[in-house]
């Protein structure tokens, strides 16, 4: 005989199920739920600690990642900032609420950029020469502990083994985040675009290295026979470097094994999210471009931070992130990294190495080139048409320790406001120095020091703050110094 209360007791259980299970929704539940995305991550290593790993900034925890690092298992030990990395990561989410996302890390796999014999150093130690790739050497490259004085003019060229990490920006020209001396031997590798493929001899050229493909494993790759293989980035691992090819740091690489770059999910694995990290390596429009080998386009709601659209050029740092369909990423929302953004009054002009200085910013060099573009108040053309006291806007890269290579010049009204944003050399209360140009903060209040959430306090402002983060400076122009008044990061 059945109990008078099983029945009803068994259908509130299911009903406190429903309630339960629509009360906790996956990605895009109502107020106060949760949700859990996935996400696929490309960028550099920021910062490592105990079970977590910070990739361009944002926190993952990695108690529980697959980490592979150079083909082999890995471990957190293994892992060093500047590593540009890819990350396959769960974030979970509170919707309705400030608390920042918890992202975990299910799978991390870093492969050097190349790794070879030192061919050259550039005299000034902007760059370095490496399997015929020109790695530049910028404000934010770490160079390891492993490298005597931390310094790359001491390496040695056609002696020296080096393992770079960093991002192609062209035909055999890599940013350098990371340089490390590497003992025993070699594994070379060397990832970039090719080409002058030659099917018949089974060979094709990236920058300066001539990849001799005959006995490798191209199982990966479109069929050789067919002329697919140029403009393709790929990743070449090899047995054998040998002088050949043409060139003055020409070398032929013998592969043993060539794949193409690529975010690492398959058909039908797309992730709901990605997170990208790179540099503009193909233009089909202004918006829609190339990220490294990641396509990406861009559309009337995808929002702009440290510049617009228009600022989109070939060469461009960016961070992308948007929905993964169909092999492109729909970009939601596209951040300018790796430039210099200032707004500052005009100190000195020197006409005879076309550079300017700025009030206040002493130790900082605006350098101009061929491919400058002025405009504003007066119509400016060339570096000849500005004056010092002109007020600027100028955007641009790094070059050297204490450089910037202005891209976009902007002369408005005359005012004193001064506005810096870029990548920390090195910082201690009360002191930063971006580029060469050492800010003392000792002027700006608790309340003036600010993160992504409000007021961090001097104190939480420079805890952590090192060398490749991002800060934001304002103050005024008084007299031939600066007042600054505000100090913000991004983290």
């Amino acid at each position: 005989m059945k109990s008078p209360v099983r029945e009803p007791v068994l259908l509130l259980v299911l009903l406190l199920m429903m309630v339960v299970s629509c009360g906790s929704p996956e990605a895009g539940g109502g107020i106060g739920g949760t949700g859990n995305t996935a996400t696929v991550v490309s960028g550099p290593i920021t910062n490592t600690s105990p079970n977590n790993v910070s990739v361009s900034g944002s926190d993952y925890n990695t108690r529980s990642t697959v980490l592979t690092v150079d083909g082999k298992p890995g471990h957190q030990s293994d892992l060093k900032k500047g590593m540009v990395v890819l990350v396959h990561a769960t974030v979970a989410h509170t919707d309705g609420t400030s608390e920042p996302p918890h992202r975990t890390a299910n799978t991390l796999l870093y492969e050097d950029t190349v790794e070879g014999v030192v061919q050259t150093v550039a005299p000034d130690g902007s760059s370095l020469v490496v399997l015929g790739q020109t790695v530049a050497i910028t404000a934010t490259t770490i160079i390891d502990a492993s490298i005597p004085g931390q310094n790359i003019l001491s390496l040695v060229p056609g002696r020296d083994l080096v393992e770079v990490s960093g991002f192609i920006t062209g035909d055999g020209v890599i940013v350098g985040t990371l340089i490390v001396l590497k003992t025993g031997p070699p594994d070379y590798e060397v990832k970039g675009f090719i080409k002058n493929y030659d099917a018949a001899h089974e060979t094709f050229e990236i920058g300066g290295v001539t990849v001799d493909f005959q006995h490798a494993d191209v199982s990966a790759m479109p069929n050789a026979s067919s002329n697919t293989w140029n403009g393709l980035l790929v990743d070449v691992r090899g047995s054998h470097v040998s002088p050949g090819g043409s060139g003055a740091y020409a070398v032929q690489l013998t592969a043993s094994k060539i794949q193409p770059e690529e975010l690492g999910i398959g058909d039908g694995e797309e992730a709901e999210k990605a997170e990208i990290e790179g540099f503009v390596t193909l233009m089909l429009g202004q918006s829609d471009f190339y990220l490294g080998n990641v396509h990406v386009q861009t559309t009337a709601t995808t929002t702009f931070k440290r510049g617009t659209l228009d600022d989109i050029l070939l060469g461009s740092h960016l961070e992308v992130e948007g929905a993964l369909v169909g092999g492109i990423v729909n970009a939601t929302s596209v951040k300018f990294e790796g430039e210099m953004e200032l707004e500052a009054t005009v100190a000195t002009i020197n006409l005879s190495n076309n550079t300017l200085t700025l009030i206040g910013l002493a130790g900082l060099v605006i350098q101009f080139d061929s491919q400058t573009a002025l405009q504003g108040q007066g119509s400016p053309r060339f570096l000849t048409d500005l004056r010092s006291d002109d007020h600027l806007h100028i955007h641009g890269p790094p070059r050297g320790g204490n450089a910037v290579l202005a891209t976009k010049v902007v002369r408005s009204t005359p005012n004193p406001k001064v506005q810096l944003q870029g990548f920390v050399t090195t910082a201690a209360d009360p002191i930063v120095v971006l580029l060469g140009a050492s800010i003392d903060t000792s002027s700006i209040a608790e309340s003036g020091f600010k993160g992504a959430h409000g007021v961090k306090g001097r104190s939480a402002f420079f805890t952590g703050l090192s060398s490749g983060m991002t800060v934001s400076l304002g103050g005024t122009v008084l007299g031939n110094t600066i007042a600054w008044s505000s100090a913000s990061r991004d983290d």
